[in-house]
């Protein structure tokens, strides 16, 4: 097979491994699977088209494979038990010259491999090398396909996926068993070779019992099938004798001399090994891809929300600030602020506010500030609130939701809500001491009125009084008219609806900064740009590999 073929298969190989990471749950079977074919038989027969066959002996719990195994070769090389499941580390033999093929990283690469003696770890293979085999290939004795181990019919289904050729042995007794045919059904559908060997057949009972397999072989669309017969008989030293296994004998030392034979299994086990890690891969991709969007819907939902939320802070809908006693406060300073004071009164009020800091009281518009501050604080702590429990509705949506915290941190988030108040009264305040140096006007504001046009320019963020009802909306509207009428006196109505813009833009900006750090953990659960880097990766992959090998 030429360089570029391998270079493809390998690429693919490559991709989906890490890809994998980056798949859901239910993609992964499919990629993990596609992976396996790929390591376990197209690169090895890509790179090496003559290297001996993996024949694979599986089969049903109690069938009688490691007795087949042993009898073959005349020796005890699988350990055969009553007790089920026998979970031991499946055994492979093949002849002296094959050896270092069935020893190598290319052969079952996620299975170790060791030399002689049977052990009971499912990570590795016991090497067996005996001088009856035929180099060309080896003969792997696998544990049951329907093992009540679930670590026995994973494995057992892994080195069927990896073989060239597969001996299916079953039993009179279970040879119309489910699981095996499901087996069956898929070692045909990507053409593998498979023979079966019908055991512990009641003598007398052969023609029907094989009729009946042989119907349900072409029922099953399993095509041309050798079906080999044994009979139940007696056993010694725990081997059959000679003449029960001898056509299974004579049908692999056929294989194991005729190398046309051998190639035309390779290539079909090749070809089909193929088609089905591209189907497998398909699959895996689509679910990634689905999964992808999901994710990219959540996190577009996600930053949905955030504006959303900070436009409700800084919009009409959030008149609740000037609901009640801080509105009636607003309305009172403002209400007794005279634009026409003497420098007198002016020095005065300065005279105030000095003694004020020094016994620890605040001037009456820097206090209702404060107050005015405050409610826009507990609006961003709320907004903070429900924006995070629909950013965990939206994470738990894609299955992202796992170890984050069920609720948000109380004092943290109305810590966050002070500090963005704070920095959104000192941005107004900035707004104001622009446009009043612009307007020739900063000597005024800074002889004293700076705190009430600040207080002003704020209560007009939240002039329009929407869902204030009774008393409240006289409360709200006499705010709402003393805040304009401050504003116009100093810059004019044109600017004031400029200012007002410019300090409801601030909010919605500072609002929307301080929303996106509080959803910001799962905001990071659905940033999925390695992901979707990934899958394109493996995208590009399988169309080269395709290209190549098809």
């Amino acid at each position: 097979m030429s360089a570029s073929a391998v270079e493809a298969a390998r690429g693919l190989a490559g991709a989906l491994e890490q890809a994998l990471s980056a798949m859901p749950s239910g993609a992964r079977a499919d990629a993990e699977r596609a992976l396996r074919r790929l390591q376990d038989v197209v690169l090895p027969r890509l790179e090496e088209a003559d290297a001996p066959l993996l024949v694979v002996v599986g089969g049903s719990t109690g069938a009688g494979k490691s007795t087949l195994v042993n009898s073959l070769l005349e020796r005890t090389v699988s350990r055969a038990g009553a007790v089920r499941p026998t979970t031991r580390r499946p055994v492979l033999v093949c002849a002296p010259q094959a050896r270092s093929w069935f020893m190598s990283d290319r052969v079952l690469p996620r299975l170790a491999k060791h030399e002689g003696g049977e052990g009971t770890s499912l990570d590795a293979v016991t090497i067996t090398v005996d001088d009856l085999m035929w180099p060309s290939m080896g003969i792997l004795d696998a544990p049951d396909i329907d093992s009540v181990e679930e670590g026995n019919r994973r494995l057992a289904s892994e080195l069927l996926d990896g073989a060239d050729l597969w001996i299916f042995v079953t039993s009179a007794a279970r040879y119309a068993d489910a699981v095996a045919w499901t087996h069956l059904e898929e070692a045909a559908a990507r053409g593998l070779r498979v023979s079966i060997v019908l055991n512990r057949v009641p003598p007398g009972a052969e023609a029907e019992i094989r009729a009946d397999l042989a119907s349900l072989v072409q029922r099953r669309g399993l095509g041309e099938v050798p079906i080999i017969v044994i009979t139940e008989q007696s056993l010694t030293d725990g081997r059959l004798p000679i003449d029960a296994i001898y056509p299974v004998g004579s049908f692999l030392e056929g294989i194991g001399h005729d190398a046309q034979e051998r190639a035309v299994i390779v290539r079909r086990a090749l070809t089909g090994a193929v088609a089905a890690s591209f189907e497998e891969s398909d699959r895996a991709l689509d679910a990634s891809r689905d999964s992808c969007r999901a994710v990219d819907f959540a996190r577009e939902e996600l930053e949905a929300t955030v504006v959303s939320r900070a436009h409700e802070v800084a919009s009409s809908s959030s008149d609740d600030v000037l609901r009640g006693e801080v509105s009636a406060r607003i309305a009172e300073v403002l209400g007794s602020w005279d634009m026409t004071r003497s420098l007198s009164r002016v020095v005065a009020s300065v005279r105030q506010r000095i003694v004020g800091a020094v016994r620890g009281t605040a001037a009456p518009e820097e206090q209702v500030c404060r107050d005015l501050t405050g409610g826009v604080a507990q609006r961003l702590g709320d907004s903070y609130h429900r924006a995070w429990n629909d950013a965990l509705r939206l994470a738990a949506s894609v299955g992202e939701a796992e170890g984050l915290e069920p609720m948000l941190d109380v004092d943290g988030a109305a810590e966050r809500a002070r500090h963005t108040a704070q920095e959104w009264t000192s941005e107004v305040t900035d707004i104001v001491r622009g446009q009043a140096q612009s307007s020739r006007v900063s000597g005024r504001l800074l002889a004293g009125g700076i705190n009430v046009v600040t207080l002003s320019l704020m209560v007009s963020v939240f002039a329009m009084t929407g869902g204030v009802t009774g008393v409240e909306v006289g409360v709200a509207g006499a705010s709402a008219a003393l805040s304009q009428t401050i504003l116009e006196s100093y810059f004019g109505e044109r600017t004031v609806r400029s200012l007002a813009t410019q300090a409801r833009e601030a909010l919605e900006r500072l609002a929307a900064d301080s929303l996106a750090e509080v959803v910001a953990p799962v905001a990071t659960r659905l940033d999925n740009s390695r992901e979707h880097e990934r899958i394109d990766t493996l995208e590009s992959a399988l169309a080269t590999a395709r290209e190549a090998l098809v």
